[in-house]
């Protein structure tokens, strides 16, 4: 928490100085005017305490100066120490305890709010996601669009609680759509004037909905306007330039974008680069041109487009394992694809080309289902493929030639979520000039949890190898348990500890690797337990205690 001590007596303002400064408080002083509006401006004050001469500014005029600049920040005039007369009849230390229960009460609130805006967040995101599991064309585009919209917020130096509120606008926007026919958003050629009336309403609808709902933010004009264009032709309201809401103008930027790059009813996706084009193109009409310059920085970050996505194809009769896998994997980077029938799924491969197909062995008869299968199998056959089977048990496997991949009914997510980032990763091998086979990712993607837990599930015997920047670690795995493991100067489970806090760098999977110099006999899983606490201890270490606010621009 941050307090301003602004005082042109010298010794007045070190002994204040002295007497605020604590752990959770962060104390800045100055005797210039100009001085102290800057750092109002630049830091993250709560309290500002002022002496009695502000430079012959009325107390009146300096409040509200103050609330202009940073609103909600608390002014307290001090009268001189040494004056023993009825203005000053508080005694300092306890005057100084006074203002420090209440920061520190004050921090309490504001934590505490924090946790409400997050947890609201993350539930109306999943909610969503929820409730478009089954929709192919619109389901997650929520959660990309509040995203992305968020990081342009953020880059734009808007205020963090701004950003907050762009964000949530962003994921609620399109709630007025429950009201349009389904008929129509699945309308694959133009739709007439009379068709649109419902859809350009939907902002409005939107607003209806949440109408009795009370957030921590202000979401009205962001949402009702984020349809509206920069130069006048948007809905509904047909409002221009800065009549927008810099919210409402960051979403129809981002909006538009994943609107081209996704599969609609009436066309195909558009490469990331078409798109780009387009929305530069349009930089000064649809779209405020300084938002598409923050964007086009921004879209470079984002994950890759559906040309290089990897996809899945599941093979069921009702989409139950889809919905599952969907909520289980919702990043950019793979894509989820349901068929219903054998005939359907193969014509999805064809069109698709998935790394993985998953397929319910209960969706057919056995021997139909070995006639999909080697169907399926030939199907394209020079793209790495691989499949995972749906088995009630494991009888229906002895129908196969070689080892298969499966996971047995009722199904448990994590175990399916495991095996499916396990296949997916499976097909990127090593560059060439390394002369062995392995498999390599980024711990960013994939972190070593995961990496350990698969290999233990599927009883691996493995070299994993982790480097960050210059270093370099090792762990090695017999029939799924870790051996080994070393790093620097660290070695057994220390080493293990070291390498399970590194979040960034890259892993290298080499399989069939052994080694004679065994440093572990923990039990992996105490090992891993171990781990997680470690982990949440580093995550609770890296909450700071004070925020910067930037400025609004």
């Amino acid at each position: 928490m941050g307090i301003l001590i602004f005082n042109r007596n010298d010794s007045e303002r070190r002994a204040l100085s002295l007497l605020m400064k604590t752990e959770e408080n962060t104390v800045f002083d100055t005797s210039d005017a100009l001085e102290a509006l800057h750092l109002l401006r630049k830091e993250n004050i709560a309290v500002i305490m002022a002496g009695p001469d502000i430079g012959g500014i009325d107390r009146r005029e300096f409040k509200g100066i103050v609330s202009k600049l940073n609103p909600g920040v608390s002014v307290i005039f001090t009268s001189p120490f040494n004056r023993k007369d009825k203005d000053f009849l508080v005694n300092i230390e306890e005057f100084v305890q006074l203002i420090n229960d209440a920061l520190h009460s004050e921090g309490k609130l504001r934590r505490e709010l924090k946790d409400v805006k997050q947890f609201s967040y993350a539930i109306a995101d999943r909610l969503l996601q929820i409730f478009a599991v089954n929709d192919k064309y619109f389901f997650n585009n929520d959660h990309l669009v509040s995203e992305l919209s968020g990081r342009i917020a953020h880059k734009m130096g808007l205020d963090d609680h701004i950003v907050e509120s762009i964000r949530m606008a962003a994921l609620l926007r399109d709630l007025g759509r429950v009201v349009i026919h389904q008929q129509i958003l699945e309308e694959t050629k133009k739709l007439n004037q009379a068709e649109l009336i419902p859809v350009k309403a939907h902002p409005i609808h939107t607003m209806q909905i949440l109408r009795h709902v009370r957030f921590p933010w202000n979401l009205d004009s962001i949402i009702s306007q984020h349809h509206e264009h920069y130069d006048g032709s948007g809905y509904p309201m047909g409002l221009k330039g800065r009549e927008i809401s810099i919210g409402a103008r960051i979403i129809n930027v981002v909006d538009a974008y994943y609107a081209m790059t996704t599969d609609r009813p009436y066309r195909k996706a558009l490469p990331r680069d078409k798109a780009v084009v387009e929305i530069r193109h349009n930089a000064g009409g649809q779209f405020d041109p300084e938002v598409v310059e923050v964007f086009l920085s921004a879209v470079t970050e984002e994950p890759a487009d559906a040309t290089t996505k990897r996809r899945i194809l599941i093979f069921e009769r009702e989409p139950n394992v889809a919905a599952m896998i969907k909520l289980g994997t919702t990043e950019n980077g793979v894509e989820v694809i349901h068929a219903t029938s054998s005939i359907e799924a193969i014509s999805r491969i064809r069109q698709k080309n998935p790394q993985l197909i998953i397929a319910d062995t209960d969706a057919l008869e056995p021997e139909t289902f070995m006639k999909f299968y080697n169907t399926a199998l030939q199907t394209a056959a020079s793209a790495p493929r691989n499949f995972l089977f749906i088995v009630k048990d494991r009888e229906f496997l002895t129908r196969f030639n070689g080892p298969v991949d499966y996971v047995v009914k009722p199904l448990n997510i994590d175990q399916i979520t495991a095996k499916i980032k396990s296949l997916l990763y499976a097909s990127v091998e090593l560059p060439a000039q390394e002369e062995v086979k392995g498999l390599t990712g980024s711990l960013e993607d994939f972190n070593l949890t995961d990496i350990i837990q698969i290999l233990s599930l599927g009883l691996k015997t493995a070299r994993v190898e982790i480097t960050r920047d210059e270093d370099k670690g090792t762990l090695y795995l017999l029939r799924g348990k870790i051996v080994h493991a070393s790093v620097s100067s660290l070695r057994g489970p220390d080493a293990f500890f070291e390498l399970i806090r590194w979040d960034k760098g890259n892993f290298f999977i080499l399989h069939g690797q052994v080694t004679n110099d065994v440093n572990i006999t923990l039990d992996t899983m105490h090992l891993l337990i171990e781990a997680c606490t470690i982990l949440d201890e580093r995550q609770a270490n890296r909450t700071p205690r004070l925020h910067k606010v930037s400025k609004i621009s």
